[in-house]
């Protein structure tokens, strides 16, 4: 036994002196929303971290503009995150020689200013990582640059662990109304307006929406990624319409449910204690019998939309619009589990997680009563099967749309940020009314054609018949009068837009002269020619054309083809001297893919 001991009493020293492991090599950090990893391997420590022995320090060097784009976190081999900075630094430059423990000179580092040079309590404690994890393995440090158009470089970065890390300044545990030590304000300070921030979830929308004709039908979800709950209260303070009336009315005089005014409550840090206060706002709640339970109403809206060239969506043109949806405030989901639903920026990103949201947690009160509320870092879900959960799409065209969804449209309830809580979704509609395609066949009869037209869907049509006339019946006959080649153009238009169709008719046996020469308007000027002659004709139709010279014993002395010629008048010089032809009468053939026509030719000699 005593040997034993000897070794015990050998072996511990070796952990009472601080041990660093440093990652040299750096990298670049890339402004691009994404999470970059820089790892460092720990070795020949003991295998569990506590308070007797554990991470006392992190220090980093970062060569960045504009510190306020950085998150950076510690990350152990067992995933347990520490987020070390979160936004600090404002518009100021890099972190030199950075120390992050729970005893920093230089206070909390959301109080401090860029560059920030010297030791600084950290976003979260660093105590989280000791708990009782095997160390040895690989660690990160994580770090995300979440605005574009500033760049930088991590230059190094080290762990350093030691005997009897530095307690918290405050007192263990998670934010909560009992442990305002364990809640963080937006500006690191310690005094602080703990507020909601509400947002919407392009996410939920995009994976639950349903298309059918005239309708859609989708979910919506109301995350919460601020730094206090979103807690509300019934007033006891009920209305019909402008009439005040006792909370225990059952119905209006107009059929629909009393009103009753809420109360938000907001939480307020100072130190280590947390006060609250209720407000009274503008937004209501009333019974929904269909759910046996009280809804917040007003909560959410959603729309379809148009984009235009304003970044805001809440701008955009309304096609389709779906009623606002009342939500009993309800944690259903959090921001970790449900990875992607919480996204800052309006949807565009960067994704949020627990391990993101300082407070996260935190909250009293959910559930569908006259006491509601959604915890930080948690979201609200109502599903497309419920009511109201729908758009009427009747008239709405088929095409690539938005669905933008807005929480608290109305603003009745007091929020961090007021401009974030709307999303904008991409949806391609299929189901709805197609656009107009204009196509027509025809068949003809003597000087009498009619025309068909197979799309009739809410369309309006116009006709030009290529000789003046023109009508607006759906599929129209018309009388030429003339011979010739005719472009006849349809139009068809809806509320979904417009197309037009044009095609080149050929009539041949209208009027005295029905041949096909004066159809292609094909003639020989001059005509008898002793050296050369022009040749001038009409393509009606793109068409291989071709001509050949044949005698009066119908032997073909002569051919050209001109390939492949588009619809319009053409013209050449057709040289009879150099081809060698002899006084003599000669037919002169066009061919085109639909006509062939033929001219008498006479050649004499000069």
């Amino acid at each position: 036994m005593k040997k034993i001991l000897l070794s015990v009493l050998f072996l511990a020293p070796l952990f009472i002196n601080a041990q660093t492991f440093t990652n040299s090599a750096g990298g670049a950090i890339t402004d691009d929303d994404t999470l970059r990893f820089y790892p460092v391997t720990v070795s020949g420590l003991q295998t569990t971290i506590d308070t007797s022995f554990g991470v006392t320090q992190v220090v980093v060097n970062i060569n960045h503009t504009y510190d306020s784009d950085l998150k950076i976190k510690l990350i152990s081999p067992n995933g347990t995150i520490v987020l070390l900075a979160s936004n600090q630094g404002g518009g100021g430059d890099n972190y030199t020689n950075t120390v992050f423990t729970m005893n920093g000179s230089s206070g909390n580092i959301g109080a401090g200013t860029a560059p920030f040079t010297g030791s600084y309590i950290p976003f979260n404690s660093i105590n989280i990582e000791n708990n009782n994890q095997n160390p040895n393995g690989t660690w990160y440090l994580g770090i995300i640059d979440e605005v574009p158009n500033d760049f930088g470089n991590l230059i190094s970065f080290s762990i350093i662990f030691g005997a009897n890390p530095p307690h918290d300044p405050l007192v263990f545990g998670p934010c909560a109304a009992a442990n305002g030590a364990g809640c963080s304000c937006p500006d690191g300070s310690q005094d602080c307006d703990l507020l909601p921030d509400m947002t919407a979830s392009a996410l939920m929308i995009a994976g639950n929406h349903t298309e059918t004709p005239g309708l859609m039908t989708l979910s919506n979800a109301t995350p919460n990624i601020g730094w206090g709950p979103m807690e509300i209260h019934g007033s006891n303070s009920c209305w019909c319409d402008t009439v005040n009336v006792a909370c225990s009315t059952l119905i209006c005089p107009d059929g629909s449910y009393p009103k009753q005014k809420l109360l938000q409550t907001i939480y307020h840090k100072n130190g280590n204690v947390i006060t609250s206060r209720d407000t009274l706002t503008q937004g209501t709640m009333s019974y929904h019998p269909q759910h046996n339970h009280i809804h917040v109403n007003n909560w959410a809206e959603f729309t379809l939309r148009t984009p235009t060239a304003n970044p805001d969506a809440t701008t955009w043109p309304i096609v389709a619009t779906g009623s606002k949806i009342s939500f009993c405030l309800i944690n259903l989901g959090n921001c970790t589990s449900g990875y992607g639903v919480c996204v800052e920026n309006n949807g565009a990103g960067p994704i949020v997680t627990l391990a993101d949201i300082p407070n996260s947690g935190f909250g009293q009160v959910t559930g569908c009563g006259v006491d509601q509320g959604i915890y930080v870092g948690d979201y609200d879900i109502y599903g497309q099967g419920l009511a109201g959960m729908s758009m009427d799409l009747t008239g709405v065209c088929n095409g690539n749309y938005y669905i933008v969804s807005i929480t608290d449209p109305d603003n009745n309830f007091i929020e961090s940020n007021e401009t974030n809580n709307w999303a904008a979704t991409p949806v391609t509609l299929t189901q709805q009314i197609p656009q107009p395609v204009a196509s027509f066949t025809y068949t003809a009869n003597g000087n009498n054609v009619q025309f068909f037209n197979p799309a009739n869907i809410n369309n309006t049509y116009q006709w030009y018949f290529g000789d003046g006339g023109s009508t607006n019946n759906e599929n129209p006959s018309h009388v030429y009068t003339t011979n010739g080649t005719f472009a006849v153009t349809e139009i068809v238009s809806s509320n979904c837009g417009a197309d037009t169709s044009t095609h080149y008719i050929t009539l041949l046996t209208v009027g005295i002269d029905a041949s096909p020469a004066a159809v292609l308007g094909y003639s020989i000027y001059p005509n008898p020619t002793t050296e050369s002659t022009t040749v001038s004709y009409f393509v009606p139709e793109k068409s291989e054309v071709k001509f050949e010279l044949f005698n009066v014993m119908g032997e073909k002395v002569y051919s050209a083809s001109k390939g492949t010629q588009e619809i319009g008048h053409y013209e050449f010089n057709l040289n009879v001297k150099e081809i060698g032809l002899s006084n003599g009468v000669y037919t002169l053939k066009l061919s085109t893919q639909n006509i062939n026509a033929s001219i008498r030719l006479v050649q004499l000699e000069k």
